[in-house]
């Protein structure tokens, strides 16, 4: 993504010329913007003043070949070879600042020189995961993420990984990107005794709004789910499944925050139970949550 908030991928099938795209981040909607030369890229990043790294990528039989370092124009198409970074098996680029790293399958977390494009492996002594691809990306902290089946912290420092959560994918990220969130994200979240009286509370809704507060059975597979057309928020992606149920509607007072009386977890939830809300004057969501009693 680069500093006016627009986002480019690349596709191409195998053995083939990529080509890039202009990704609409919230529909997902992708726009061809030219096609390049190139059989394969294993990861794209802008730099300063928005200039357009990326790397190429390596099918068999030249899997062990080092990987190149390259910008492209977008407005023009043309491409600048920067020099052989030295590693093999990378994909996956992210500044920070105005550091360039990389994600190396044979040796972990790579930091590159764009002026001469020498990659160099941050921590020679640690492998992280041995995945088929890599995706990671900054967040606008500094913190390193990276995403295979499930989802990592990086150390820049060290390269060693510490474990966050599992995604809800079972496939591996191509790709990921950070964006950022709103300053005060839409929230959801319980108290009480799980199996007696309850109570629901939010905070970040907009002020004086009704939001929306659906329900699921737990367990299996859950959502998301894009709200049916005539209903509020049409469109709008939840996650929880096609038959969630409405629990209740609650106004927002003039800080965004609301709270329900106490009371049990709905009739026929089997002992688990997933909630979510929806700010109906922005179609905002809010975390799922997850009850279990």
């Amino acid at each position: 993504m680069n500093s006016q908030g627009k986002m480019y991928g690349a596709y191409g099938r195998y053995f083939a010329p990529y080509a890039i795209y202009e990704i609409d981040p919230n529909t997902g909607q992708a726009t061809f913007v030219l096609q390049t030369s190139f059989i394969g890229i294993g990861g794209m990043a802008f730099g300063p003043g928005d200039e357009l790294y990326l790397i190429n990528a390596r099918d068999a039989p030249f899997i062990f070949s080092p990987i190149e370092l390259h910008t492209l124009d977008l407005s023009t198409g043309l491409t600048t070879y920067l020099g052989d970074t030295g590693i093999i098996r990378m994909q996956g680029l992210d500044f920070r600042d105005n550091e360039l790293f990389g994600y190396s399958q044979e040796v972990g977390l790579v930091l590159i020189d764009v002026n001469t494009a020498q990659g160099v492996d941050v921590n020679p002594s640690f492998l992280g995961p041995d995945t088929l691809t890599s995706s990671f990306c900054f967040n606008s902290n500094g913190a390193l993420y990276y995403v295979d089946t499930f989802l990592w912290m990086i150390d820049v420092q060290t390269g060693v990984f510490s474990f966050v959560n599992p995604t809800s994918s079972p496939s591996l990220w191509s790709e990921v990107e950070f964006i950022e969130g709103p300053t005060n994200p839409l929230a959801l979240w319980v108290g009480g005794v799980t199996d007696g009286p309850m109570t629901i509370h939010l905070s970040g809704a907009e002020p004086s709004s009704n939001v929306v507060v659906a329900w699921e059975r737990g367990g299996g597979a859950s959502g998301p789910t894009a709200i049916p057309a005539g209903l509020p928020c049409a469109g709008t992606l939840i996650d929880l499944k096609s038959g969630m149920q409405l629990l209740t509607v609650l106004n927002a007072n003039n800080d965004g925050e609301a709270s329900t009386p106490p009371q049990f977890v709905p009739a026929g939830a089997r002992r688990t139970v997933r909630m979510q809300a929806i700010d109906l004057s922005n179609c905002e969501t809010s975390n799922r949550i997850l009850i279990s009693y």
